[in-house]
């Protein structure tokens, strides 16, 4: 019996028992190269693969768990979930070390100097599957590809802290903010000292995401309910505290 799984961001996802049947695309077969890696290498929280389906679809195991779609849930707001999430990034960064020099090509979205691991490309709550406040698994590696760790850092604070005001998806005064900044970067542990400050790091993330709702073919409902408007309004916050944020001291190796 197939099962439509809510909060699909571009296509639709099809639960059929214990696998997920998802669109397979020209990138598909550097993911699975991937994901077959990590499961080589016992990382716990990547799917399967199981090949594809009579549709052409990718098939993948299913991560049972609850998946924190925005604005995020009361259970995934404490310092518990950011702690959790921030060891979950470094362990499967670390993971990566062994594999991102296999595959420079063949990625959606070209490599990014300077390469240091395989990024995500899209790791926030909505992508990961959660155990009340425990994050147990990672989905949807479309955006993966050899990048700089911060690629994938600057996004998650932003969506995790979050970085925005309270009252337009954030929560948390600024100072409030910071401490979980502080928090995520401490957890996370050293990074290289060619990674910029965070204020650039999420301030091109956020670049990145208004060219692509407004340029991605793919990106039809995200243009209809102007998430570009958002991005923007949160960069204007981002630089109205910019010297709040510039107290931090990310950890460097």
């Amino acid at each position: 019996m197939s099962e439509l799984l809510p909060g699909g961001g571009l296509h639709d996802v099809y639960r059929i028992g214990d696998t997920v049947h998802r669109p397979a695309n020209w990138w598909t077969p550097r993911v699975h190269a991937l994901l077959r890696y990590l499961t080589e290498q016992d990382f716990p929280a990547s799917p399967a693969v199981h090949g594809f389906d009579d549709e052409g679809r990718e098939v993948l195991t299913y991560l049972p768990g609850t998946v924190g779609h925005p604005p995020l849930a009361e259970t995934l707001r404490g310092d518990d979930t950011l702690i959790a999430l921030a060891r979950l990034l470094r362990e499967f960064h670390d993971r990566t070390l062994g594999f991102v020099d296999r595959y420079p090509t063949g990625w959606q979205y070209p490599a990014m100097e300077p390469v240091e691991v395989i990024c995500h490309g899209d790791f926030a709550p909505y992508n990961c599957v959660f155990d009340g406040p425990r994050p147990v698994g990672m989905i949807d590696f479309d955006t993966a590809r050899p990048a700089p760790r911060w690629w994938d850092l600057g996004y998650l604070v932003y969506c995790l802290v979050p970085l925005a005001p309270a009252d337009d998806g954030g929560f948390g005064s600024p100072p409030e903010q910071l401490r979980r900044l502080r928090l995520f970067f401490e957890t996370y542990g050293p990074v290289s000292a060619t990674t910029p400050p965070l204020l650039e790091q999420v301030l091109a993330r956020l670049e990145n995401m208004v060219l692509l709702v407004h340029h991605h073919p793919e990106f039809v409902k995200q243009r209809a309910e102007r998430h570009d408007e958002a991005y923007l309004r949160h960069m204007r916050y981002l630089h109205q505290h910019a010297a709040l944020w510039q107290r931090l001291r990310i950890p460097i190796e």
